[in-house]
């Protein structure tokens, strides 16, 4: 694969959120292959909702550089679907690793279900062993920045709820565009609590942290109406030093 324009940030680096689209490509493709599928989930009344996950960027994808994405995956307490990813360059160095966790729900009231009796025997036979969960879930009852969202059309997709990847394009947004212009994310972790649906209006708490020389931003993102927290996220950053380009 080619790392394209439109994986590009405005700071030259790339997007977190097409880091997310090009993992979610790549599960969806894989699962379609082992018939677990959120299609063929569809056809006996169950989806696949996700439930986190983590990123480390090792090094940074330049525009055009050619890399190699690698998944697999593996149940865990038979409740969970876990999911590897990796990016390697073309000298098979690591570039950037990461996990998906997922659960399998009932369609009608999005209840976990346990993945023995909805999967193929052979996927069932080997499990996972306790993955590094890391540390998510900022207080923010203090923050530095607060933004609201409407959710679009354009941010649902085929289960009818937000896209996974726009929580880490809201948190993204909610920071200052200098901030953005000078840093670019080194680690990611997020926990997705609840869905969200067209129209909601969401808003994204966000604090903003550069102590003994580690630079964090956690962010907390609500239902407006209800209060409901949807979503909590916690970034490690690294400066550039350069502006836009």
């Amino acid at each position: 694969m080619v790392l394209p324009y439109s994986a590009m940030a405005a700071n030259n680096h790339i997007r977190l959120d097409r880091i997310l689209t090009l993992f979610q490509d790549a599960a969806a493709m894989h699962a379609l292959a082992l018939g677990v599928s959120g299609q063929d989930l569809e056809k006996i009344g169950f989806k696949w909702l996700i439930s986190r996950y983590q990123i480390r960027v090792h090094e940074s994808l330049q525009l055009a550089q050619s890399f190699t994405l690698k998944t697999w995956r593996l149940p865990w307490k038979n409740l969970y679907e876990l999911r590897q990813f990796t990016i390697e360059n073309t000298n098979g160095s690591l570039v950037i690793s990461a996990l998906g966790v997922w659960v399998m729900v009932n369609a009608a009231n999005s209840k976990p279900v346990r993945l023995t009796p909805n999967m193929p025997a052979d996927l069932m036979a080997k499990t996972a062993t306790a993955p590094d969960l890391w540390p998510n879930n900022p207080d923010l009852s203090e923050y530095d920045q607060k933004k609201q969202f409407h959710v679009r059309m354009h941010d649902l997709d085929l289960n009818q709820h937000v896209n996974h990847t726009v929580y880490v394009t809201w948190a993204m947004e909610s920071l200052p565009i200098s901030w953005l212009f000078r840093h670019t994310p080194r680690t990611l972790v997020v926990s997705y609590l609840k869905e969200s649906f067209y129209p909601d209006v969401v808003v994204v708490k966000t604090s903003l942290s550069d102590t003994a020389g580690s630079l964090k931003t956690c962010h907390a993102i609500f239902h407006e109406a209800s209060g409901a927290r949807l979503a909590c996220l916690t970034l490690t950053w690294s400066k550039i030093s350069h502006g836009p380009v």
